[in-house]
């Protein structure tokens, strides 16, 4: 039986992050993604700048809490799926002009062996049950830390797996979110990548903009973004315990 992870000191700490620091916004610019990745920087694996956290002048609930993350295939028929949608983005993989003709043909070759590895682990990904359980259970702590941006509501936008970004922001506007609330979309990469959190945010740069480009200046989804975390505490213990407990099945030299 699998063992339930707890909800780890490292979000209980990062958590705290959502009521403080420096806000920013999804520009409405049409043009630009505020995290286009040019080909001399998509080789830069992370940025070495501060994180972007909520504004703690922002503390009107409701607040959506957005887990953003790649996503993996819960069950062996979407590995096929999950790995067009992984092979088709220029921001993972760039591969040129050549991308709509060589992606598909990578993924068709590659979906059987992989099938395979996830039939070996039980048939599928577990990353959207984690991810699930553990907004769920951030959402709870922060609506006892922070009532002044209470309710807070779990959701879970995936890059190439379901549920994907356009899921998640179209159930976002259904629950009403879209009447000027607060999202904050929370990667759960903790260096910054193009390659990884880019693709991400570029992702719901696009659905933003597909689906509430036209909302007048003021209203719709008003975003803040944590993209960032590799230093903070929380990880940097969690990192040491499970190095010192490896290091503690050694012998004595």
């Amino acid at each position: 039986m699998a063992h339930r992870p707890p909800l780890n000191r490292l979000h209980k700490q990062t958590l705290s992050s959502l009521s403080s620091s420096t806000s920013v916004l999804l520009p409405r610019s049409p043009n630009t993604s505020p995290w286009h990745c040019p080909p001399s920087v998509r080789s830069l694996a992370t940025v070495a700048t501060p994180p972007v956290t909520q504004s703690s002048t922002s503390r009107h609930g409701p607040t959506a809490l957005v887990f953003m993350n790649m996503g993996g295939p819960a069950t062996l028929p979407e590995v096929g799926p999950f790995l067009s949608r992984l092979f088709a983005d220029a921001d993972l993989i760039p591969l040129g002009r050549l991308q709509p003709y060589l992606g598909p043909l990578i993924s068709r070759r590659r979906t059987p062996k992989i099938q395979l590895q996830y039939a070996a682990i039980g048939g599928g990904s577990p990353i959207r049950k984690w991810s699930e359980y553990q907004s769920e259970e951030m959402c709870k702590i922060l609506d006892e830390r922070c009532p002044e941006s209470a309710p807070h509501k779990p959701y879970v936008a995936f890059r190439y797996a379901d549920p994907l970004t356009e899921e998640m922001y179209v159930r976002l506007l259904q629950d009403g979110f879209g009447k000027q609330g607060r999202a904050v979309a929370f990667t759960q990469y903790p260096q910054y990548s193009c390659s990884t959190t880019g693709s991400s945010l570029n992702e719901l740069w696009k659905w933003r903009m597909r689906l509430e480009g036209k909302e007048p200046e003021g209203r719709g989804v008003k975003w803040s973004v944590i993209d960032r975390w590799p230093t903070h505490p929380g990880l940097v213990e969690a990192f040491a315990q499970n190095i010192e407990t490896q290091l503690a099945t050694y012998p004595e030299e």
